[in-house]
């Protein structure tokens, strides 16, 4: 019969912790220490905040400069960017700071450019970039995919409680792993990604990124629920920002994505 075996890490600023389902212990803790090693590798990549990171490298090229950055920061960029266009705009890794109220806002995201061979250009010097977004998320659908390479089927992987990644099941009689959605209780999670971003705990920090003005639409948390961990963790970002409107449509034309407000 399967045993729990509950790992923890700190990394990206925030707690870890990988759940698996395995009758091996040992196993379990290969399993961890794998999972372990991604985090702390994206987290050396994506950093705003280590010199070293390729964010702070894109952020130090002169317009028209590019460099060759890991495959992860390629394919982190690369689905902000796909993100930010199917959420016109709701989504943005290049926010930073409020506009003035005298100031024109633009997008970062016009800055930058994914080129071949996993390089980015900027068009523009001092590319501000921000993956706290989903780069957690990242990290959690990169471990995902090391544990099916290695047969390894049933695991919850959390995020500093914000996001969520759940395989298989927790044990034989499980549907799947318990994620509470707050109002809406708990839901039986298997082989999809739950990710929540709301005002409880830093207030009204989100700035809209098509207006550079704290978000408005009266919103407190929103949960999404979808197959990868990386745009779940985006899209709970975005949703807070969009109408109900741009909302319905957005899950109309991605029917395999659930949004829940609260």
């Amino acid at each position: 019969m399967s045993q729990i075996h509950r790992f923890d890490h700190s990394a990206m600023a925030t707690p870890w912790t990988i759940t698996i389902a395995d009758e091996d212990a040992d196993s379990s803790a290969w399993a961890a220490e794998q999972a372990i090693a991604v985090i702390d590798r994206i987290e050396e990549d994506l950093s705003r905040f280590k010199s070293t990171s390729y964010v702070s490298q894109l952020g130090r090229l002169q317009a028209g400069h590019q460099i060759n950055v890991s495959r992860e920061t390629y394919e982190c960029l690369e689905l902000a960017m796909a993100v930010w266009h199917e959420t016109k705009g709701a989504f943005d890794v290049t926010v930073a700071r409020e506009a003035s109220s005298d100031e024109t806002w633009t997008s970062g995201m016009k800055q930058f450019a994914l080129c071949e061979n996993e390089r980015i250009q900027v068009s523009e010097a001092g590319l501000a970039l921000d993956l706290g977004g989903l780069g957690k998320g990242f990290a959690l659908d990169e471990i995902s995919q090391l544990y099916q390479e290695h047969d390894i089927a049933n695991a919850f992987l959390d995020s500093g409680g914000s996001t969520f990644l759940a395989m298989g099941n927790e044990s034989a009689a499980a549907e799947g792993w318990p994620a509470s959605i707050g109002p809406y209780g708990v839901i039986a999670l298997k082989n999809q990604a739950l990710s929540a971003s709301g005002f409880e705990v830093q207030g009204q920090h989100i700035i809209d990124p098509r207006t550079g003005l704290p978000v408005e639409t009266g919103r407190q948390r929103t949960w999404v629920q979808t197959e990868s961990a990386a745009l779940a963790d985006a899209l709970s970002t975005a949703t807070l920002v969009m109408s109900d409107e741009e909302i319905e449509q957005f899950c109309e034309a991605h029917p395999e994505v659930t949004v829940m407000m609260g």
